[in-house]
């Protein structure tokens, strides 16, 4: 099962579109032209979805292969602090704002899901554990975006591709036959899109203050078949996922 992107957060970008093109012929009165740069603290949601199966070898029945799916493929999910870096430039067209943003974020996500020494249902003489661990460090994001302002506020939506690099790493150990101690890790750079809606207000001297929410997917973490040395040679596990995070920051801006 993949994490849909969120609908929601396409139309709130399209009807913002729609209420800036329509109001367009009013005149602003401050203006954001300009390169711009700026640092943002906040707080993230984070979870991965492993999708990870039990081939038919020699090793696992059907049975099992019922019984592990769902423990394997349980969402790993936590919560974290993000910083971010942000740069970017904007033009204004009367009350319309066009730009361009680049986003480093930081956000040092490293979760775990476990699970103990479990009875195999088809040998209730054998049991396995599983530990599933996804780490990531940082996303890097460019998002074009377009806005309105009126007065001292900016209001926009923006869009783009992602970049990301993400560490899994699975241990399975079971009992069958003459035992497993398997160990499975996988680093991959991972490419995605990002979206952002937010509001900014200019405070004077050409620093602002900003609130935004930002979704990032990446549809494909991780990516490899591995044979635990049980039952031929045959790959026992094959392993994919993906990712999301959702971000709610505040920035300080300062505009060049």
């Amino acid at each position: 099962m993949r994490f849909p992107l969120k609908s929601r957060i396409s139309c709130t970008g399209i009807a913002a579109v729609i209420l800036c093109a329509a109001t367009s012929h009013a005149s602003a009165e401050t203006d954001w032209s300009g390169f711009y740069g700026g640092l943002a603290l906040g707080g993230a949601y984070s979870a991965a979805k492993p999708d990870t199966d039990i081939l038919y070898t020699g090793h696992f029945s059907g049975s099992d292969r019922n019984q592990l799916t769902p423990i394997l493929n349980e969402t790993i999910e936590g919560f974290d602090v993000t910083g971010s870096a942000l740069f970017g430039y904007d033009h204004q067209d009367r009350n319309m704002i066009y730009g361009v943003e680049g986003d480093l974020t930081f956000m040092p996500f490293s979760e775990s899901e476990n699970t103990g020494r479990t009875t195999y249902a088809s040998s209730t003489a054998n049991s396995f554990t599983s530990q599933t661990t996804v780490e990531s460090d940082f996303t890097f994001s460019i998002r074009p975006k377009i806005g309105y302002a009126t007065g001292e506020w900016q209001v926009y939506f923006a869009a783009g591709p992602s970049i990301s690099r993400f560490k899994t790493t699975h241990k399975f150990t079971d009992t069958l036959t003459t035992g497993t101690n398997h160990t499975f890790t996988d680093t991959k750079t991972a490419f995605g899109v990002s979206g952002s809606i937010g509001a900014g207000y200019l405070i004077g001297n050409g620093w602002s203050l900003r609130g935004d929410y930002v979704l990032t997917y990446f549809p494909s973490i991780v990516d490899g078949d591995r044979d635990i040395g049980q039952g031929g040679p045959a790959s026992d596990f094959s392993y994919d996922g993906d990712f999301q995070s959702h971000n709610v920051r505040f920035a300080l801006i300062k505009r060049f």
